[in-house]
């Protein structure tokens, strides 16, 4: 029985061990700007990781105050990073007034599994009025690299067996920028086209899109390098609005036509 116990205790020891050794080791080693850091309105704030592992990893930031996470913030999307012994880059941005006084690497394997979080002291507040300055050469360096990642695994999905997925991301993802121009002009053209309610419910997007326009142009006078984030995500959105309403008008033209010769 003791053999038994002894045995069952060194087996149990032994996996433990190994979990442990599997365990990715992951070091954040910098930030831009160095804390304290003072931002403006959704400047990045990049942190440079080191990491060694036995197994692809990805990297995001997550910001703190006071040992509370701060949930409105904008993070990265990270890519795969290879196993082995390397460098990666997560960052995070923010509107004015918000404040952080620690930021966690989230480190997750390939398939968004969290394996652990590495906490680094930086202090770093959002502010307006203030003047975004140039990342530092690491930063710039580890995010064109990131880029050049991203650019690699579109690529690579498009040759493989999720080539027709990586086709539709290809095809989608042009036509989402070009939402920002063509929204103006779909609303433009369904203001003239519609009459009465109907242009009135095709309006509707004005309501958030016109905010969203003077909240970009004020990120693009700050230099935010993530001013027209918010338009590219809206945009689309309004489309579907407006569109839906012109495709209702031309199924059931009747009533707009009755309120056009009433002169509705």
């Amino acid at each position: 029985m003791m053999r038994r116990l002894l045995t069952s205790f060194v087996l149990f020891s032994a996996v433990g061990l190994v979990a442990q050794a599997a365990m990715p080791v992951v070091r954040a080693t910098a930030s831009s700007p160095e804390s304290p850091a003072t931002l403006a309105p959704q400047q990045a704030l990049y942190v440079r990781v080191e990491y060694q592992s036995d197994q692809p990893l990805r990297f995001q930031a997550a910001g703190y105050w006071h040992g509370i996470k701060h949930e409105r913030l904008m993070v990265n999307a990270s890519p795969v990073y290879p196993s082995g012994h390397g460098e990666g880059l997560a960052w995070l941005a923010a509107d004015p007034g918000v404040q952080l006084d620690e930021v966690r690497v989230l480190v997750y394997d390939r398939n968004w599994k969290l394996l652990t979080s590495v906490p680094c002291a930086v202090r770093a507040a959002w502010h307006a009025g203030v003047k975004a300055g140039n990342p530092a050469a690491w930063a710039k360096t580890l995010s064109d690299a990131q880029q050049q990642m991203f650019a690699q695994s579109l690529k690579q999905s498009g040759q493989g067996g999720s080539g027709l997925w990586g086709t539709f991301v290809g095809l989608l993802t042009p036509l989402v920028f070009l939402s920002v121009p063509a929204y103006p002009i779909l609303q433009f053209y369904a203001f003239f086209r519609l009459r009465g309610p109907r242009r009135l419910l095709s309006a509707l997007p004005l309501s958030f899109m016109l905010p969203t326009y003077a909240f970009c142009l004020y990120a693009l006078s700050r230099e935010s390098n993530l001013w027209p984030l918010y338009a590219i995500f809206l945009s689309p959105l309004a489309i579907l609005i407006v569109w839906g309403m012109l495709w209702y008008n031309r199924r059931n033209p009747s009533a707009s036509a009755v309120q056009a010769v009433s002169g509705k």
